[in-house]
């Protein structure tokens, strides 16, 4: 039931903004939603809608798919007559004749600690960074990435196991509840944006490679590289001149590398097994314990049914 008498205009793409998007929907009007245009599918044949396209046919609200913010669109926008434009991992920038349309303004939510993590890949490099803490952030759009003055900021803590897949639902989850709260200290005039604080770090697009794994960095950043690197590239090396991807990792970020590596043992040597940890690595500073894998062309197991098909891993050189 709509609760606010704001008119939102919400613009997103992948799933991570699907909550969001329900939650503005159950408390406000939602006049139109601006999303990615359809892509092809995996066999490239049909194309796809995006997951805020689907969600919102579902809700019953007018979809728009512009390949362009230009006139056209700006005109099929201005039609809708929206107060507030939303934006949460929509993927284009807003010219400023496109926000120029939101008489209450334009809003973005913004999955870091701002100024911290400004960019395209804030939750990969949340835990390629090893933060303990971090945040959703919902800001004013400025002219300039990521730099607008800051209406709230819901700040939790990391416990050093998360992956970009669990981060991602953690993220969705808060934003939506975020949001609603933002958009109703806008309608009221109650919340007053504050300017960003503190030095700006700056993000880029994860490429493939990015996942190769140098054993000779810490243990720590190892153990970060294989969660952050979920779903896509993977954090890859090679065993036996064969790709092979690590795709788990035990226990916390801390915890990585307390364990010595043996003298003389160099670095990618896989150095034993233990109940309950997995397979040991050496990496520069310590062991790094690995519980999940996967060969090129085969199936991703659990550590010990690697060893079972894989024999000769234990004592192997990885990524020589």
């Amino acid at each position: 039931m709509e609760e606010g008498n704001l008119k939102i205009l919400f613009a997103g793409t992948p799933q991570i903004a699907v909550p969001s998007l329900h939650a503005i929907a159950s408390r406000f009007r939602v006049v139109a939603v601006l999303t990615n245009p359809d892509k092809p599918g995996a066999r490239g044949r049909d194309l796809v809608p995006t997951p805020v396209k689907q969600a919102a046919l579902a809700l019953g609200l007018p979809v728009l798919q512009p390949e362009r913010l230009l006139g056209r669109a700006r005109e099929e926008v201005a039609s809708y007559r929206p107060d507030v434009l939303v934006s949460f991992a929509y993927g284009r920038m807003f010219g400023p004749k496109f926000l120029a349309l939101f008489e209450k303004g334009a809003v973005n939510i913004h999955p870091s600690k701002l100024p911290i993590c400004r960019g395209c890949a804030p939750i990969q490099n949340t835990i390629l960074r090893g933060d303990r803490e971090t945040a959703v952030s919902i800001q004013r759009i400025a002219d300039q990435m990521d730099c607008g003055d800051l209406y709230y900021v819901d700040r939790f803590n990391l416990d050093g196991t998360e992956t970009t897949p669990s981060l991602t639902d953690i993220v969705s989850a808060r934003a939506a509840k975020d949001i609603v709260q933002v958009l109703h200290g806008i309608e009221t005039g109650s919340l007053v944006p504050v300017p960003q604080q503190g030095e700006p770090t700056y993000t880029r697009m994860v490429c493939k490679e990015d996942g190769v794994i140098d054993w000779n960095s810490e243990a720590r950043q190892i153990h970060a590289k294989v969660r952050a690197l979920l779903p896509w590239p993977k954090a890859t090396t090679t065993f036996g001149g064969v790709p092979l991807l690590i795709t788990g990792v035990f226990g916390s970020y801390s915890e990585a590398g307390a364990d010595p590596v043996p003298d003389n043992v160099v670095a990618g040597t896989v150095v034993g097994m233990r109940k309950g940890k997995g397979i040991a690595v050496a990496c520069a500073d310590g062991l790094l314990w690995v519980t999940r894998l996967q060969l090129a062309a085969r199936k991703e197991m659990d550590w010990q049914a690697f060893l079972n098909g894989n024999p000769a891993f234990i004592g192997a050189v990885l990524g020589g």
